[in-house]
């Protein structure tokens, strides 16, 4: 039982000394030997819980899509209003992006492998579906501007929590806080909101 929790716990570390690894250097960059040390561990032993540098990567990127998708899930769903919705969704994934290095390190990968193939990522692109759905809602409802294009608002929306976090990987660049991305939601429904709904 002990020898099985220290495996559990050396996994758990792996995967935090990954994330660090990927979040500042990138997938291409990230060197397993670096990762070991960070760890005290040999490589051969860090293969013993990651075959390769991919399932390191697909551990990670199963991490964030569990995050989010339990994000989109409530913003789907009521109760509430489609603009609380939408704001529990935004600062849920600014949230997730300032106090999970693995989301962060995730996030980073699905952005650069979808660069790479010139695609959006698969997890943006779900974030953006939900978003648009829920943006079209609160300006039927009249509390945003309806005159406004959806699409682009949409994409103004996911690109908040999104932006801090890729900014955030970034070597001597502060970590994101929750409030970066809060102040910044708090302005943007300022900005749209329509006279009678402010």
């Amino acid at each position: 039982m002990a020898k099985q929790a220290r495996a559990l716990q050396t996994h758990s570390r792996a995967l935090d000394a990954a994330a660090y690894e990927v979040a500042r250097y990138g997938y291409a960059n990230t060197n397993l030997q670096r990762i070991a040390d960070q760890i005290g561990l040999t490589k051969g032993a860090l293969y013993g819980h990651f075959s390769s540098k991919e399932e390191l990567a697909a551990a990670l990127t199963g991490h964030l899509l569990h995050g989010v998708t339990a994000l989109l899930d409530k913003a789907r769903t009521p109760p509430g209003d489609a603009h609380d919705r939408l704001a529990a969704l935004v600062l849920g994934l600014g949230d997730l992006f300032s106090t999970n290095l693995r989301a962060q390190a995730a996030l980073r990968l699905e952005v650069d492998a979808a660069r790479a193939a010139e695609k959006t990522a698969p997890v943006l692109d779900d974030i953006h579906r939900v978003t648009l759905r829920l943006v079209n809602e609160v300006q039927r409802a009249g509390q945003w501007d309806a005159t406004l294009p959806s699409a682009p608002l949409a994409d103004l929306i996911v690109a908040v929590p999104v932006t801090v976090s890729l900014a955030s990987t970034e070597p001597g660049r502060e970590q994101p806080s929750r409030s970066d991305v809060r102040a910044m939601w708090g302005v943007l429904t300022r900005a749209l909101s329509t006279p009678s709904a402010g």
